[in-house]
């Protein structure tokens, strides 16, 4: 078999292997976007994250979809430190109220008791003796069962003291 032959062969048989070298058509959408750059400081019980910052009313963001069982992707990030030793954290649920009768979700993996951050036993010498300062993320999928009108909270479990996050961002999308 000459060269040529054997090329196409190759190709033809490395094209049919299933999810080599297949283009996809699937894009995503972004539903919506927050920020928040100043720093927000928690005690040790659960807040809202508040997306106006100094004025009230920004604890909710809403976010449509268009077809029952979207799946929608919600990414959370922030700076954090807490106060104190290893054992003391803070917890970031990612909170969805779907249109329809269904009452609020704790979005996976955020309806467990995962550390978003927590502290080191060491101290930064800050008025609340923060430490184990990170850049974290939290990434959290859902199926919403109807189509409409839905709500997102992003909730603080703190497990320490003082919770501090700043440069918060959050993206919703399907």
């Amino acid at each position: 078999m000459n060269r040529r032959k054997l090329a196409l062969l190759a190709l033809a048989s490395f094209a049919t292997v299933p999810g080599t070298m297949i283009a996809s058509d699937a894009r995503g959408e972004i539903l919506a976007t927050r920020t928040r750059t100043d720093a927000s400081v928690y005690g040790g019980a659960t807040y809202l994250v508040d997306w106006n910052g100094g004025a009230a009313g920004g604890t909710t963001v809403g976010f449509s979809t268009s077809a029952a069982n979207t799946k929608v992707i919600v990414m959370f990030n922030a700076e954090c430190a807490v106060e104190g030793s290893p054992s003391k954290y803070v917890d970031i649920d990612l909170v969805v109220d779907p249109a329809g009768p269904t009452g609020e979700i704790i979005i996976p993996p955020s309806n467990g008791d995962n550390a978003f951050c927590s502290g080191n036993g060491t101290s930064t010498g800050s008025p609340f003796t923060l430490d184990g300062w990170v850049s974290a993320a939290l990434i959290g999928v859902v199926t919403l069962p109807q189509a409409g009108a839905h709500t997102l909270k992003v909730r603080v479990n703190g497990l320490s003291g003082v919770t501090r996050l700043d440069d918060m961002s959050l993206v919703v999308m399907r």
